[in-house]
């Protein structure tokens, strides 16, 4: 395998910055949308390079290989970097266990839990051999596609807490990933590293609690300038906290963050990301979401929130607030979360106490 060369899988906006990123840092960049997705994707393809704009690398890259073919595009590397919306994992995962061999590496940014459900695929295909899985807390980048093939970078990530299953060979692979992206910092374990996730926490009541105005502007709506205000900040604050518990009793800590955090426009987000000048700022200018149907709502509360209102019945500690940002999502959204979402079952956990839990995300047992 050629460790110079490492595969990038999503073809949105997540993807389209770690190819140039990854580019940029001297690798060999093999980038890859699934063909249900090829619509948007076109002039990536056509053109095999990406313009970039904003605070970090600019200028026009070409990419090593851009493809449709995830056959092709993970034959030659070690590691595989899954980039995109964790409403995606399923059709990617499906496509990369067909032909995932013993000694890759995938990491999954931000994981969303999508570590664990990446190795019950494994463990349903008997695949799991060899396989490091690593979970990380959150996308390196803030970011948006202004137009196709090209990528506008507004913040990057200050630090990103990562783990991998089997927790073990995180110390192995450590390094090699810190040489592609020096913000990582070692957590406990994947189920730390994706309670982290400050997305979840944020987005799904910065949303909800503004639907009204977000329908009524059709889209032209920011919310963290427009939508955190101190009520809502009081809510945003009340999930941490129940997702803090939930840790705790699992035998991890969360990140701390000082009260006055919640109570900005920026929320806990602008501990997370910097910029050159005035990230704050950049924070609260996003525009979004634009509409219920966006992945503030049906990412990050079905695949964020869901595994912590399950996890947190398994360990015995209320989740009330959780709970009623997954209902009353369902009920916006005409989409029954607790079914759609990320279960204890879908994620290969269902039926096990906490113990055996913990011992799974510590080693690779089955």
């Amino acid at each position: 395998m050629k460790s110079k060369t490492v595969a990038v899988l999503g073809g949105g906006g997540g993807g389209h910055m770690m190819a140039v990123d990854l580019t940029a840092r001297g690798y060999d960049v093999n980038l890859y949308e699934h063909p249900d997705f090829e619509a948007g994707f076109k002039t990536t393809l056509a053109r095999g390079s990406i313009e970039a704009v904003g605070i970090g690398p600019v200028g026009i890259f070409p990419i090593h290989q851009v493809s449709l073919d995830i056959k092709k595009t993970v034959a030659d590397v070690e590691w595989i970097h899954i980039a995109m919306a964790a409403t995606g994992h399923d059709v990617f995962f499906d496509e990369l266990v067909a032909h995932i061999q013993p000694g890759h590496k995938v990491v999954v940014w931000a994981g969303d839990f999508g570590s664990l459900r990446l190795r019950k695929k494994l463990l349903d295909a008997g695949k799991e051999d060899g396989i490091t899985i690593i979970e990380a807390s959150t996308l390196p980048y803030g970011t948006r596609l202004v137009e196709p093939g090209k990528i506008d970078l507004l913040l990057v990530a200050e630090s990103i807490l990562v783990a991998s299953i089997p927790n073990a060979d995180l110390d192995k692979v450590f390094d090699d990933l810190s040489d592609m992206f020096p913000s990582i910092i070692k957590d406990k374990n994947v189920l730390c590293a994706a309670f982290n996730n400050p997305n979840p926490i944020v987005h799904p009541p910065g949303a909800l609690l503004n639907t009204g105005r977000i329908e009524y502007s059709k889209g032209d709506f920011c919310m963290y300038g427009e939508g955190v205000t101190q009520s809502v900040a009081y809510v945003i604050r009340e999930i941490y906290m129940e997702s803090k518990a939930v840790g705790k009793a699992l035998s991890f800590d969360m990140k701390e963050y000082a009260e006055k955090d919640f109570h900005k426009k920026t929320s806990i987000m602008g501990n997370e990301f910097i910029g050159p000048f005035d990230p704050f700022t950049v924070i609260q200018e996003i525009v979004g979401p634009k509409s219920v149907q966006d992945r503030y709502i049906v990412e990050d509360l079905p695949m964020g929130l869901v595994p912590r209102s399950e996890l947190g019945k398994l360990v015995g500690v209320p989740t009330p607030v959780i709970d009623g940002i997954v209902s009353i999502g369902s009920i916006v959204c005409q989409n029954d979360f607790w079914k759609s979402g990320r279960t204890l079952k879908k994620l290969g956990l269902e039926g096990m106490s906490a113990n055996e839990i913990l011992s799974i995300v510590d080693v690779w047992t089955t």
